[in-house]
């Protein structure tokens, strides 16, 4: 009850409150002088999640793409943000005295929760001197769009990347890079690689609350030892395109893209929910926060992310997916592959301590799935190097001659205060469980 209390009274009288970053100047949140507007005010900045292209199965060369992002300002200073952040270290420090994060490091974990999102903004995505269009932000200061195109020499392509720009329609100030991820349609198998993240490619210890929120915001991120390899190598072999579609909130994207960066994973399109942390009906913001946090919220997500994605891609596309027992991936993909036979061609789980992990559950979630379509695995090479023989597969790229992964950006996200709080009473509460 005290954290509800808590929860409802913070909803109620914090949109009055504002706060800034405390970033060095390399940081996507810092305010100075290079993020300045000429009347002083702060550059407003973008997130430009990396999203994906659909060929059309009916007209070559035409494509659907998806511009995805955030457009948001930094916010003046405030003391709000030195007691969030105290509490939630002082909590966390309960669960797990050492120091692993430098202070920098940790503000930077919370960096994406202090800022204002600007709605109903029109942003202009420029594809080509020739090709551009005007979208309009929402109330969360986000946009996603689908635009068609058909594929031409002007078009920034290296590999199967397209990428673009984004400005601010008004200001014309700066323009960030987006790139966006081609699924062509293939002459014989095209393959893709349906990822989760926490606990399949990074150690987050989902099973355990409190040692999830230690990997999360106390600690340096782990990749699970060998994970990078086994992508690279399907990513080399057969050219495949990676999707992140995670549970997690898009707060977490710029440090999880940071992660995969420096763990040398292959970049690929991101799938996120979000988080609903900003409104005029505070009964109803109180609603969703806690919706948020449903574990059937989760599963939904993934399963509309992943059923939107198999539903656009060419026929001749199919898909690997890689999960974890910690949660509901088993159950997830073995709906998946019932539902899209033909377009499977393996389910990979990896056993997480803490998850259920008993043969029956396995058998009951992949039931009517043939058993050599799917593996549990404990290590990452249990897993195989190669997906398809050579002569099965089409990996020939849209543009051969360049290869764009390496450039794939680490653009900073735009969201809102009101998760941050939640995850530190989320992070009391269990404290005063834990005592």
């Amino acid at each position: 009850m005290y954290f509800m209390f808590c929860l409802v009274v913070i909803i109620f009288v914090v949109d009055s409150i504002t706060v800034k970053h405390q970033f060095k100047d390399h940081h996507p949140f810092t305010i100075d002088n290079n993020t300045l507007k000429s009347n002083g005010k702060s550059l407003d900045k973008f997130m430009l999640i990396p999203s994906i292209g659909y060929e059309s199965n009916n007209e070559s060369d035409m494509f659907t793409v998806i511009v995805n992002g955030w457009y948001y300002e930094p916010l003046n200073p405030s003391l709000l943000q030195n007691i969030i952040q105290l509490s939630l270290h002082t909590a966390l420090d309960l669960f797990d005295s050492s120091t692993a994060l430098s202070k920098q490091e940790r503000e930077e974990r919370l960096g994406p929760f202090f800022v204002r999102d600007i709605k109903q903004h029109k942003i202009q995505i420029k594809l080509s001197n020739s090709i551009s269009q005007i979208v309009t932000t929402d109330d969360n200061g986000r946009f996603h769009e689908k635009i068609i195109i058909k594929i031409s020499d002007e078009l920034s392509i290296k590999g199967n990347v397209l990428k673009y720009i984004a400005s601010d329609n008004d200001y014309h100030e700066q323009g960030n890079e987006g790139f966006i991820y081609l699924m062509n349609k293939k002459s014989k198998i095209g393959c893709s690689i349906i990822s989760d993240i926490d606990d399949t490619i990074k150690i987050s210890e989902v099973p355990d609350k409190k040692k999830l929120a230690i990997n999360t915001f106390k600690k340096d991120f782990k990749a699970v030892p060998g994970m990078s390899d086994v992508y690279q190598s399907w990513q080399s072999s057969h050219k495949c395109l990676i999707h992140y579609v995670s549970a997690m909130p898009s707060q977490l994207y710029y440090i999880t893209q940071k992660f995969l960066t420096k763990e040398k994973f292959p970049g690929g399109s991101f799938h996120m929910r979000h988080l609903k942390l900003v409104g005029p009906d505070k009964y109803d913001l109180i609603k969703k926060i806690l919706d948020f946090a449903k574990q059937d919220a989760s599963q939904k997500h993934k399963l509309r992310a992943i059923q939107d994605i198999l539903d656009h891609a060419p026929i001749t596309q199919q898909f690997t997916m890689v999960g974890d027992s910690g949660e509901l991936d088993p159950e997830i993909y073995g709906e998946i592959a019932r539902k899209y036979p033909d377009r499977i061609k393996m389910i990979f789980i990896r056993h997480v301590e803490g998850g259920k992990n008993d043969d029956n559950r396995f058998q009951v979630a992949f039931n009517d799935i043939p058993n050599d379509k799917w593996k549990v695995f404990n290590k990452a090479n249990e897993l195989p190097h190669k997906l398809y023989n050579d002569n099965d597969i089409d990996d020939a790229p849209i543009n051969p001659n360049n290869d764009l992964d390496n450039e794939i950006n680490t653009i900073s996200l735009s969201t809102s205060l009101f998760y941050n709080i939640y995850s530190v009473l989320f992070i009391s509460y269990f404290t005063m469980t834990y005592n």
